[in-house]
């Protein structure tokens, strides 16, 4: 399957550590620069801003996708390619489902946590079949990758669960990763 839309999930803080803006500008530069337009959650702040303006100042295409009520509380970047604004956040997840081809997913909080473990489970249950990398900047995601390793070892999730998302330290990892990525079901869903 090619490649076009890109959707990036990512904090609307930047954290504490200059590498994670450093490697998210440099995602948005990669991004227009490879042209791949990125849909992303449509906010100005933290490294969800960063990446849109990275992207845009590169003369790349940027989906902003966000609930009306985010808007309201100013926290939009309007000055997007294309502004489409939900009802809720759960339309805003389906939206970006349906635009992006693949996945990428920066460090970020609860809500980056929820969109990427979403996105998983969905493409368990083979809601979807894209690819979905974690960008491990600084092994940020190590403690997650090792829950989810636990879950299967407790037999919790299935071991072929582990293939359904790729553990990129680099922009090589992941690009690479989603050139050889195989969605591959568990067999609770194949019989």
């Amino acid at each position: 399957m090619a490649i076009h839309n890109i959707c990036v999930f990512c904090g609307s803080n930047s954290g504490l550590d200059p590498k994670f803006t450093a490697k998210t500008v440099a995602l948005g530069q990669y991004l227009a620069e490879n042209d791949y337009q990125l849909v992303y959650g449509g906010g100005d702040h933290g490294l969800m801003g960063k990446l849109a303006t990275a992207t845009l100042a590169a003369d790349g295409r940027v989906i902003g996708i966000i609930p009306r009520f985010l808007v309201e509380r100013g926290l939009a970047l309007k000055s997007v390619t294309t502004f489409i604004e939900t009802k809720t956040m759960t339309e805003r997840k389906e939206k970006m489902l349906h635009l992006a081809d693949a996945f990428i997913v920066l460090p970020g909080g609860f809500g980056t946590f929820e969109e990427f473990l979403q996105m998983l489970s969905w493409s368990q249950m083979d809601i979807h079949q894209k690819p979905i990398a974690l960008y491990n900047i600084d092994g940020f995601y190590d403690p997650m990758v090792d829950m989810m390793q636990m879950s299967t070892k407790m037999g919790f999730a299935p071991k072929e669960n582990l293939n359904l998302f790729i553990n990129g330290r680099t922009l090589t990892d992941i690009f690479d990763g989603f050139q050889n990525f195989k969605h591959v079901l568990p067999p609770k869903y194949t019989n």
